[in-house]
């Protein structure tokens, strides 16, 4: 499993671009390890089509990047793990298909940021009832 700690945490909602950013880093200037989920609000046909309407997720470096992949994710009151299928795992350059990222429980201000958790994942977020999210 690729483990790290989010020291910054980072989501919002940028309707003049229309995408949902969701972010954890170990660094909120110079960050080394860090995962950056990006979804498109309102999808057009040409999104759709050309899978774009997935989470477009990247993993520590540009390179390592793709949409869609995640099959799961968990929130608990002091992680989030991101479940990932085989092709994921192996574009992203992850030890297993399972990244997990822990961060202070108050710094994810889950209920500001509950709305665009659930927009972000839909049916993919999984939460634990400790983690207050409901």
């Amino acid at each position: 499993m690729s483990t790290f700690t989010a020291n910054f945490i980072y989501a919002q909602a940028d309707d003049e671009n229309d995408v949902l950013m969701i972010g954890f880093a170990d660094d909120q200037y110079e960050p080394q390890e860090y995962i950056l989920l990006q979804k498109t609000m309102h999808p057009d046909e040409q999104d759709l089509a050309l899978g774009f309407d997935k989470i477009h997720i990247t993993y520590r470096d540009e390179s390592q990047s793709q949409y869609g992949g995640i099959e799961k994710v968990l929130l608990k009151p002091d992680s989030i793990e991101f479940c990932l299928d085989e092709t994921a795992a192996e574009v992203l350059e992850c030890e297993t298909a399972m990244v997990r990222v822990h961060f202070d429980p108050g710094a994810l201000k889950l209920e500001e940021r509950r709305v665009l958790f659930k927009q972000m994942f839909g049916e993919l977020l999984e939460i634990n009832a400790e983690a207050g999210l409901t």
